[in-house]
């Protein structure tokens, strides 16, 4: 078979390998220019392969184990060829002759060892009942009485993490994030709240089912595929961002005021700041983010909405917010630390592959500095929200508490809008969980200037 430069199934083994590898982002590796450039059809195969793969890697290798004759004298293009192949069989039930000569053509592609490919898939497959899935669920229920080893396989995520998870949680509570981390995320949209009934009966009338987010007045959870929703919503004339509802809660927890002066740090992609903005309606916000490449996506955002936001000025600096020098004082901060991102596996699989206990550790540290550093521009009586979508208390909590008690002038209080009763785990402090409130894994903290 002849392939074409851009193959689905090459770029999702190239994509994978350079995960695991390199340990290079998946949203990097598979950013909206770089899926772009793929049909509808091989788009859509595309993510199913890659995040497909991603989300059931411990398992699919625990398939694959018993097939290998030395593991190590394959490469990563190899082994990583033969995931995606085995994805293919199993849950995407594609015909299995198919899926064997796709994979072997794409190890003579790579110079990989096609024959050791097609010998492995072979014997897999002449191995297998026609309803594979019974056969695993048996094996998997031979392992249960361990239930470390049987959750990490039945949902490929690391059993140092969930190890974590049965110490805070219930065994029931931790399978049900471990299931909801695993799910495909809702496509959502912050609007004004003021606007959001209109928006809504626009996108159903022009065929997008729509409904309103459970929490945030200024949500709309859209059904369909991400990118015909995004090429939709480019030609329409009022404010949108795409934004999950935990992150738009962010911005009600900060409570913006009209004309107040904004700071927000490591501000890209612009969501919060954005949508800050459109509460304020008046006003002033300087984003800074110190990273190159999120600097133009964050000045591509803020541009696409500028028209909407006639009476706010804003203002993006790129530069170290270490190293940036004001006389202002900021009556509203957003500080979206720099996190392990575990809150967010369900958007970014990959994330639970790069993560590990001493980086927590690291960025508990980081995230304190930050902290400390911005607190310092904070007006009195003035909101600090520290935000990170983390699921782990050393980047949440402790963080607060340590940062509480060494600046005594500083505290946490609660919001005036009592939706937020629902979230508090401490006074001026809230978690959001996708398995128990269906969006993104939070902490987030208001912090007032005494």
């Amino acid at each position: 078979m002849v392939y074409e430069k851009l193959s689905p199934r090459q770029k999702a083994v190239k994509v994978l390998s350079k995960i695991f590898e390199k340990g290079i982002p998946l949203k990097t590796l598979l950013s909206d220019e770089v899926v772009d450039k793929f049909s509808i059809s091989d788009r859509a195969f595309l993510k199913e392969l890659v995040y497909g793969v991603l989300r059931n890697l411990y398992y699919i290798d625990w398939l694959l184990e018993d097939f290998y004759r030395n593991k190590k004298l394959l490469s990563q293009y190899t082994i990583n060829n033969l995931r995606c192949a085995i994805y293919q069989l199993i849950f995407m039930k594609l015909p299995s002759y198919a899926v064997t000569n796709e994979a072997v053509n794409l190890e003579k592609i790579f110079n990989g060892k096609p024959s050791v490919v097609n010998a492995i898939l072979r014997n897999f497959i002449r191995k297998k009942p026609d309803n594979f899935n019974n056969l695993s669920s048996i094996k998997l229920n031979l392992i249960q009485n361990n239930k470390l080893e049987y959750l990490s396989l039945k949902y490929s995520h690391p059993k140092w993490l969930i190890k974590r998870w049965l110490e805070r949680f219930s065994e029931e509570e931790t399978e049900a994030l471990l299931r909801a981390n695993n799910q495909k995320p809702t496509f959502t949209i912050a609007v004004r709240p003021e606007e959001r009934n209109e928006v809504a009966d626009y996108l159903n009338k022009n065929g997008f089912n729509t409904k309103f987010t459970k929490y945030a007045p200024s949500g709309l959870i859209i059904e369909g595929q991400g990118y015909e929703i995004r090429n939709f919503l480019q030609k329409s004339n009022f404010f949108w961002i795409v934004q999950d509802e935990a992150s738009q809660l962010a911005c009600f927890f900060l409570e913006p005021k009209e004309d107040s002066t904004v700071l927000d740090v490591c501000s890209s992609p612009g969501g919060k700041a954005l949508l800050t903005a459109a509460l304020m309606g008046k006003g002033k916000i300087i984003c800074i983010e110190k990273d190159k490449r999120r600097f133009k996506i964050l000045n591509e955002n803020i541009q696409r909405n500028k028209k909407f936001l006639p009476k706010i000025q804003i203002e993006s600096i790129i530069t170290d917010i270490v190293e940036w020098k004001t006389t202002l004082s900021f009556e509203r901060i957003i500080l979206d630390a720099p996190c392990s991102s575990l809150g967010v596996i369900r958007r970014n699989p990959d994330v639970r592959y790069r993560c590990n206990e001493s980086e927590l550790i690291r960025l508990s540290k980081n995230q304190t500095i930050l902290l400390e550093h911005v607190s310092k521009f904070l007006s009195k009586r003035g909101i600090l929200l520290y935000a990170v979508c983390s699921t782990e208390p050393e980047e949440g909590e402790r963080v607060i508490e340590n940062f509480l008690h060494k600046f005594k002038e500083f505290c946490t209080i609660n919001s005036a809008d009592s939706f937020f009763k629902n979230f508090y785990i401490k006074k001026g402090m809230i978690r959001t969980f996708p398995h128990k409130h269906e969006m993104d894994g939070f902490f987030m903290a208001r912090i007032m200037l005494r």
